[in-house]
């Protein structure tokens, strides 16, 4: 048996145990007359309106109203598919990735600590969490949305670290940003970047965890 080299596991959330894609969203928004989505028209309003650095600043406490208000400022002509990002948010949402819910399910069965670091807004994890019941699971679950700081900035580290009482060389981290998992190894974390359940749940057996 191998022994031990861990304590807990740290679970990023989007593209860890669930999928987020606004793309999955957009391709209803925007559509050729025969009903095929128009991949340009979702591609330039992913790009140019609501863009990653906008989303960000949502993951990092900005108000839903806020983020409307400022991206209908500069696209007055887009109201509608600026107000579907968060209206019609869990359509970017598809469901899990079974694969690391059963390895987060394993642990939890097991009696392991389990705990969430994610850059989420305030706003809309909660109903995520209550769509997706297996995100109670965590023993506890730091939010960036409600700390006002994002991953890879060390403070929100240091935040799950005094919270959940944790010791990063004996603590296993999954994220799906090499940015994030530099961060979390800089603190000492042992880091898994996430490119599939599979090779998560042999790196996490290689530690000794009960998966």
């Amino acid at each position: 048996m191998t022994e031990r080299a861990i304590d807990a596991v740290v679970f990023d959330v989007g593209q860890v145990l669930i999928e987020w894609d606004p793309r999955h969203l957009y391709r209803r928004v925007f559509t050729h007359a025969d009903a095929t989505p128009d991949e340009a028209r979702v591609a330039w309003f992913l790009t140019e309106v609501c863009h990653p650095a906008w989303n960000v600043e949502q993951d990092r406490g900005r108000s839903i109203a806020d983020a409307e208000a400022e991206a209908l400022a500069r696209h007055p002509e887009m109201g509608p598919a600026i107000r579907s990002f968060y209206g019609r948010f869990q359509t970017m949402i598809p469901g899990p990735i079974p694969g690391t819910v059963a390895v987060l399910e394993a642990l939890k069965a097991a009696g392991f600590p389990v705990h969430g670091l994610t850059n989420f807004g305030a706003e809309t994890f909660p109903p995520t969490r209550a769509r997706f019941g297996f995100l109670n699971a965590f023993d506890t679950v730091v939010v960036s949305g409600e700390e006002g700081v994002v991953k890879p900035d060390p403070r929100i580290y240091e935040i799950l670290i005094e919270r959940a009482s944790l010791t990063p060389a004996r603590t296993a981290f999954v994220d799906d940003s090499a940015a994030n998992i530099e961060a979390a190894e800089k603190l000492g974390f042992q880091a898994h970047l996430f490119t599939g359940a599979g090779g998560f749940r042999s790196w996490l057996k290689g530690l000794g965890a009960p998966v």
